[in-house]
Order: structure tokens, then C-alpha cells, then sequence
């Protein structure tokens, strides 16, 4: 009797399967710098993560190149090291990961030449680790921060296809109109 009724259930109500559509391979689901998310029918808007926490880390492959995204509701500071085959990002004036951005990014099957990044608390700041392919590429990044439409502070710091920093695009007015 409870298997007829929950198939029924599932038959006379196709909108759940409609609704929960998965996204497809190579769609980007995260957070995109600027761009607000509308809440879910029925919740509530999302409280902004207390000053103080990285909120987010992004990647984006394109162009042969690479930018990560660094996300706060305030502004902090952004220093580059080499550390033998890596580069060590210090970020100060933050001092907690938020969310899910303890996790590393694998970013190994992308056409850029990082490999992966790895943040962590560190200190009074967070260190954020980046491995690259070949040693050879390792290198600074172009860094350029903003404060977006969305009302956070964001951190870019671009690389090119082969490790060397790229110029990180400079508004024109005709992105101010937007």
C-alpha cells in the first residue's frame, strides 16, 4: 500500500523533478563578483557573513588564462611570494574562512597553468597556496580589487596562460554606465 501511494505521488507530481534540475558539466554554480542571487521562493534573503570573513573564493578559466576571485563584505590587503613551486597569497585584514572556502579548488583540468589552491587560516590572515603545472610558470599575479554592485569587496588576481601576470581590465566609462 505505501509503494502505490508514493508512486503516486511521484506520477501526479512531475513539477519536483522539474524543479531540481542538475546543472550541467562545466556550469559554473558560485558566486559571480557584482551579481546579487534573488533569494529561493519562500526563504528569506541571506545575511551578509560578519566583517573579518573571506566569504568566497572564485575561479575562472578563460582567454588561456586564469583569475581567482577573493570575496569580503570589507576591504583587506593582498600580498604575492614565491615559495619554491608555489605562490603564497597573504590576505590581512581577514582572519576567517566562511562557507566553504577552507575547501581547495582543483583546478588541474582547466586549460591555465594552476594547478590548484589551497587556502587556510594562518596567523591573523589566511594564506592561500597556489600549485601550478610546471614549475616554470610559477609567477605573481596581476591583482585588482573593487568594490562590486553587490555591495562586496573583491580581490582579482589574474594570470595568464603561462603563469606570467596579466593586465588586469580597466573600467570604461562605458562599463560605469552599465
Amino acid at each position: 500500500m505505501r509503494r502505490l501511494l508514493l508512486c503516486l505521488l511521484l506520477v501526479s507530481s512531475p513539477a519536483f523533478a522539474e524543479d531540481a534540475k542538475p546543472k550541467s558539466e562545466g556550469e559554473y554554480g558560485g558566486v559571480q563578483p557584482g551579481v546579487t542571487k534573488p533569494p529561493e521562493a519562500g526563504k528569506k534573503a541571506k545575511k551578509p557573513p560578519p566583517k573579518g570573513t573571506l566569504s568566497w573564493i572564485g575561479f575562472e578559466a578563460k582567454d588561456g588564462g586564469s583569475t581567482l576571485f577573493f570575496q569580503s563584505i570589507a576591504p583587506f590587503e593582498v600580498s604575492q611570494r614565491v615559495d619554491g613551486n608555489a605562490l603564497v597569497v597573504s590576505l590581512s585584514g581577514v582572519s576567517k574562512l566562511g562557507g566553504n572556502t577552507w575547501r581547495y579548488i582543483d583546478t588541474r583540468f582547466f586549460e591555465t597553468s594552476l594547478s590548484k589552491v589551497v587556502p587556510k587560516k594562518k596567523g591573523k590572515g589566511i594564506e592561500i597556496r597556489i600549485s601550478f603545472k610546471n614549475a616554470k610558470d610559477v609567477g605573481q599575479g596581476s591583482v585588482r580589487t573593487a568594490t562590486e554592485a553587490d555591495g562586496f569587496y573583491y580581490a582579482y588576481l589574474s594570470f595568464s596562460g603561462t603563469g606570467t601576470p596579466t593586465e588586469a581590465p580597466a573600467a570604461t566609462p562605458k562599463d560605469a554606465e552599465k
